[in-house]
């Protein structure tokens, strides 16, 4: 799709910057239309992040707005921490789209938790 072409400069430089984890394109063809289906994509481009030991722990959009969090998502992950506090739940990287509306719940966290 349109959309998915204009993130690739920003997926495949991520993927440079931290060659120690493994990124995989997974592009919609005409055969693999339910295995999107099957995921729960909602649109594209989307990313899902897996950990080895704890399987999907991530599903977000990865569109130009929302890449800066996918981002930072991967990163904390990379770095083998959580910016959660311990026992909170609330996101710490929030929605674009609901921070610019003013709702920025979690985005004064900054409490690093090891994995």
């Amino acid at each position: 799709c349109k959309a998915c072409r204009a993130m690739a400069p920003y997926f495949y430089k991520l993927a440079q910057t931290h060659q120690d984890i493994q990124f995989v394109e997974v592009p919609v063809t005409d055969k693999n239309a339910n295995l999107h289906q099957g995921l729960g994509v909602p649109s594209l481009p989307y990313g899902h992040i897996y950990h080895p030991q704890g399987g999907l722990v991530e599903e977000l959009k990865i569109n130009r707005r929302h890449f800066p969090k996918f981002q930072k998502v991967v990163h904390s992950y990379a770095q083998t921490n959580c910016d959660l506090i311990d026992g909170d739940t609330t996101d710490p990287y929030p929605d674009p789209e609901k921070e610019s509306a003013g709702a920025g719940a979690g985005a004064n966290r900054s409490a690093k938790v090891p994995v």
